[in-house]
């Protein structure tokens, strides 16, 4: 196997993985209000959301768990039109476990999503929120 290829997928789809979940929560955010975006630390990664209309508790747990929503659909959808099936005959023999793999990165709710989900501080006047 060419060594840019296996570069791509040990390093390449992971980070490509996570940065669109990340995106999905910012994308997320964004069409529910107006975001300030603040980063807050790089390992890990965390960003501060501020909302500049306080959105409602079922909103914020939509916001939290929109890549495990979107990345669930999506899966049905790639195996309703046969994707799934044409990546599983498809070379290298181990793509689809890699793909498989790289769709739960996307899909998992981490920690502080799942603690959003739970628990959304909607009632505070001056209200600041870590999606991600």
């Amino acid at each position: 196997m060419d060594i840019a290829q296996s570069t791509f997928f040990a390093v390449g789809l992971p980070v490509f993985a996570l940065g669109l979940h990340e995106m999905t929560h910012l994308l997320s955010a964004r069409m529910v209000s107006p975001i300030s975006i603040e980063l807050h630390s790089y390992i890990p990664f965390r960003l501060r959301l501020e909302f500049h209309q306080t959105p409602s508790k079922p909103t914020l747990r939509l916001v939290a768990l929109a890549p495990l929503l979107i990345g669930s659909a999506t899966a049905m959808i790639a195996i309703g039109y046969g994707l799934w099936q044409q990546i599983r005959t498809a070379d290298p023999y181990y793509l689809y476990y890699i793909v498989g793999l790289n769709w739960l990165l996307y899909t998992a709710p981490s920690p502080a999503d799942l603690r959003l989900a739970i628990s959304p501080p909607a009632d505070q006047p001056d209200f600041q929120t870590h999606p991600r």
